[in-house]
């Protein structure tokens, strides 16, 4: 099993397609790839979470328990060998331990996931998971946090898996541009920075048609429109 982190940039989505890419050539094993929402799924040619396992929006472990009886005797289930979850820091701890419970039902085996090895990708600074406030004091009694390194499966001691990051940023050639991003990211930027990316302000009064207006609200965003 390995988690697969790296900022962005580092071509992460890239590595799992050529990946693919090269399992399916081989023919060498069966492989799932699925992703948290549909954007990351059609990023990786893949299907989302939700989809692939016939999950309903709002999916319970007993659900997932119940949703696996009825699909047990699915060849693609049956013959999973390897599962790829893109986006791992949006997937929540109750979603990937009902991946987790589905399986071992599905397959009739208590080993985490069955034993299929499960390769998550993603980058924890990016998107985090997002609970409902309804959901909120439910969630909070049985776990730590809505990340998926918080699942229950995660903290079984059958399962293990193996870290890898990623380094090395393609996106962008420019050194001192992509130290400026790290900086971002990691909230260690100084007034420099600051003084950096405002001298590439353009302070304009009026918005040609033909420019983009980036807002961060609906309403704001309807206005201008």
């Amino acid at each position: 099993n390995i988690l697969l982190l790296g900022k962005a940039g580092t071509w992460k989505s890239t590595l799992i397609s050529n990946y693919i890419a090269e399992t399916i050539k081989s023919k060498n094993k069966n492989i799932a790839v699925v992703a948290p929402t549909w954007v990351a799924a059609i990023n990786i040619w893949g299907q989302t979470i939700h989809s692939f396992f016939k999950f309903s929006g709002n999916v319970s472990l007993d659900d997932a328990r119940q949703r696996a009886q009825w699909l047990k005797k699915n060849k693609i289930y049956q013959a999973l060998e390897t599962l790829i979850i893109d986006e791992i820091s949006m997937v929540r701890a109750d979603l990937l331990d009902c991946i987790d419970v589905f399986l071992r039902t599905a397959r009739r085996n208590q080993q985490p996931f069955w034993g299929v090895q499960i390769i998550m990708v993603g980058d924890l600074l990016q998107l985090p998971p997002i609970v409902a406030n309804s959901e909120a004091t439910l969630f909070a009694e049985n776990y730590s946090s809505a990340y998926f390194f918080d699942a229950l499966v995660m903290k079984n001691p059958a399962f293990v898996i193996t870290p890898y990051h990623l380094e090395k940023v393609y996106r962008q050639e420019d050194g001192n541009f992509i130290e400026l991003l790290h900086r971002i990211r990691n909230n260690t930027t100084s007034q420099s920075d600051i003084d950096i990316i405002n001298s590439r302000v353009e302070r304009v009064t009026t918005i040609a048609p033909w420019e983009i207006y980036i807002t961060t609200t609906n309403a704001r965003a309807n206005q201008v429109n």
